[in-house]
């Protein structure tokens, strides 16, 4: 009976329905060899959240587009704050407000939508503004802060349209 106590346990042991255990008590295959049948993140939601970041990029680009465009506007080219592309601008600024109320809730879609007229309109309103600036003034400096918020609104907007769409 001392020779029983005295012999040391060995590292593996069989339970009744013959699978092993290790000393631990951790059946086999739970060491990580099972990562093959582990769950994974459905591409779908992959795919949204990629989309969320890239329209988070998109409303910075178009604020810092409507920002400076308004202080190119207003500042360099002295056209005043109540001028067609200055009040473009402060539109498309709101509007990027209303993408990220938007964005910031999934429940939101509605800001959303409102975020994706608004920009494709005052893209839409940019781009015949600095026409038409730049075809008065014979200079393509004066174009230049509408078209490039114009341009900024209709990145922001489509990218909207197809989060909404999805």
């Amino acid at each position: 009976e001392s020779k029983e106590r005295s012999m040391a346990p060995s590292r593996r042991t069989t339970t009744n329905s013959g699978s092993s255990k290790s000393a631990a008590g951790r059946p086999e295959g739970t060491d990580g060899s099972d990562y093959k049948y582990r769950m994974t993140v459905e591409s779908k939601y992959k795919r949204a959240a990629a989309a969320r970041e890239l329209l988070q990029r998109m409303l910075l680009m178009q604020v810092l587009a409507a920002f400076v465009g308004w202080l190119l506007h207003v500042v360099v080219l002295s056209g005043g704050v109540t001028s067609a592309c200055s009040v473009a601008n402060i539109v498309s600024l709101l509007s990027a407000i209303a993408g990220f109320a938007g964005r910031a809730r999934a429940g939101r879609r509605g800001m959303l939508r409102v975020h994706a007229y608004a920009s494709l309109s005052t893209a839409a309103v940019g781009v015949g503004l600095g026409v038409l600036s730049g075809w008065k003034d014979g200079s393509l400096v004066a174009a230049l802060p509408c078209l490039m918020s114009a341009l900024a609104n209709a990145a922001a907007g489509s990218t909207t349209v197809v989060l909404l769409s999805s």
